[in-house]
């Protein structure tokens, strides 16, 4: 019996020593590289671990899927019902589904296609890829994004798709008055969902659409997401010169319209992946809880551009920098305004410096 309650006694010592009883989760960080100089791509898959702060590890590169075209954006989709786990794949002129559930911590083996491998009609090298809960959204952009809307290109596709559907058609009566530039996404039920210099709505392709109106000075779209049942978008003054950010906020009810969160620190244009916690990033980064949270100065340089970043399940925020092939993780266990550089890691993941990493995707994983 004294045996045992000494057993017991330790484990309860080691879980306070170490804040956690739960193993933690394996995973592999996806990271989408481009070469800027000759186009070639590839998906490189590391030990998410290796790259955490406090981690005496250098970042470890379990493998990598190379690809045939420049990658443009991928996502990544954990089945909920029974079937594969997706990494869908964007590049130039396809759209690829790969299966992910062979990957490993110690090998990722070659790539296999889950069933859609798709040319598109045409280029969509400004293209982007947003989640739904059924369907995935593919948005092909003109390459003039201020051309009329009828001029761009997209898709909801079902998870369980073997090819394109009918495209969405831009010339309807509902959506041939939008406003350009555009940002799309999906939102309950799988609703289109836009942001434009002047409009916010939703539209189920059956009903009216539900729709805010404003007006803002020099307004320019470049993000829109939905989660915890609010539509968040960003606008930018389209200026790379000045720090001007304004966040909005709806939860796409008929009795209210969005909220406008003006911050003038950062100049963000993209959402993180893996919302809540809300982290949005450009030049500058910064968490948003009705409210923007700015990391110290002194700790997180406000001057840093990031491209992309996923806020992951093992409670690490993964970014993406803009202009270098490097990698920094926050933990997000810590308050964000109070940062410590205890908290951080950046890691240079290549000596070829005309690397840029595109896209990010966290990937939990067999061992």
């Amino acid at each position: 019996m004294g045996k045992k309650l000494l057993l017991v006694f330790l484990g309860m010592v080691l879980t306070a020593c170490t804040g956690s009883s739960e193993e933690p989760i394996r995973a592999l960080l996806a990271v989408g590289v481009v070469n800027q100089s000759s186009q070639a791509s590839e998906v490189r898959f590391y030990l998410s671990r290796t790259l955490q702060p406090g981690v005496g590890e250098s970042p470890r590169l379990v493998g990598s899927w190379p690809l045939d075209e420049p990658l443009v954006d991928f996502l990544y989709r954990r089945s909920l019902e029974g079937g594969n786990d997706q990494l869908w794949v964007l590049t130039s002129n396809r759209l690829r589904r790969y299966n992910t559930g062979l990957l490993r911590t110690s090998s990722v083996g070659s790539p296999t296609l889950d069933g859609f491998d798709q040319a598109l009609p045409s280029g969509c090298s400004q293209g982007y890829l947003r989640a739904g809960q059924s369907h995935l959204l593919l948005v092909c952009p003109p390459s003039e994004p201020s051309r009329p809307i009828g001029n761009y290109q997209a898709w909801r596709i079902p998870y369980n798709a073997t090819a394109l559907p009918d495209p969405i058609d831009f010339l309807e009566p509902n959506l041939v008055r939008l406003d350009v530039p555009a940002r799309l996404a999906l939102g309950p039920g799988d609703q289109l969902l836009y942001l434009t210099p002047s409009q916010m709505g939703r539209y189920d392709f059956v009903n009216p659409y539900l729709e805010r109106t404003f007006a803002r000075s020099g307004a320019f779209p470049t993000d829109l997401i939905y989660t915890s049942n609010l539509a968040l978008g960003l606008l930018d003054d389209n200026d790379s010169t000045t720090t001007d950010t304004t966040l909005l906020a709806w939860n796409l009810e008929a009795t209210s319209g969005p909220s406008f969160n003006p911050n003038s620190n950062l100049a963000a244009r993209d959402f993180a992946r893996g919302a809540p916690p809300i982290f949005v990033l450009g030049t500058g980064l910064a968490r948003f809880d009705g409210g923007f949270q700015l990391a110290p100065e002194s700790v997180l340089s406000r001057s840093i551009a990031y491209r992309s970043g996923v806020a992951a399940q093992d409670q690490f925020l993964y970014l993406a920098q803009q202009n270098a092939p490097t990698l920094t993780v926050i933990d997000l266990t810590l308050n964000f305004a109070s940062l410590t550089s205890a908290a951080l890691r950046s890691s240079t993941i290549s000596g070829n410096f005309q690397e840029r990493l595109v896209a990010l995707a966290f990937i939990p994983v067999e061992e």
